[in-house]
């Protein structure tokens, strides 16, 4: 179950769906993000990172807000709003290693390829994170 911040709390999300599933919680800023730890979120969405063709937004955090919450947030942690190719770099280098794909996808001539291409760029920064947090 994923809420925003103007919906359900994880409380009464946990009230109703139970202990067991997954909560998620979009934050849009470094504040929120940390309220949803403290408010037991099992994951966070950070966004939007960037301008999307899915949604209109007046204004996006972008990857500086992405590295704070990486620095200060140890959830799993999904980086959301305008991920593609291009600026996919910019979200590795922030210290995601998730993301919230829909454009970037549903627009690719080859979606099942571009779902490949992104889970391997993925894999490998998740790779390289765990490398450099064993000290190697």
């Amino acid at each position: 179950m994923h809420v925003g911040q103007e919906e359900l709390s994880v409380a009464q999300v946990r009230h109703v769906v139970g202990p067991k599933p997954l909560v998620g919680v979009s934050t849009h800023s470094l504040t929120q993000a940390q309220q949803a730890v403290l408010d037991g979120a099992d994951y966070i969405g950070v966004g939007p990172v960037f301008p999307s063709q899915t949604k209109q937004f007046d204004r996006f955090v972008g990857p500086e807000l992405l590295r704070q919450v990486a620095q200060s947030v140890n959830l799993p942690r999904f980086a959301i709003g305008g991920i593609n190719r291009e600026n996919l770099p910019l979200v590795i280098a922030a210290g995601f290693d998730r993301v919230a794909l829909s454009q970037a996808v549903l627009g690719a001539d080859d979606p099942a390829a571009e779902v490949r291409w992104f889970k391997h760029q993925l894999e490998q920064a998740a790779a390289a994170a765990g490398e450099q947090a064993a000290g190697g």
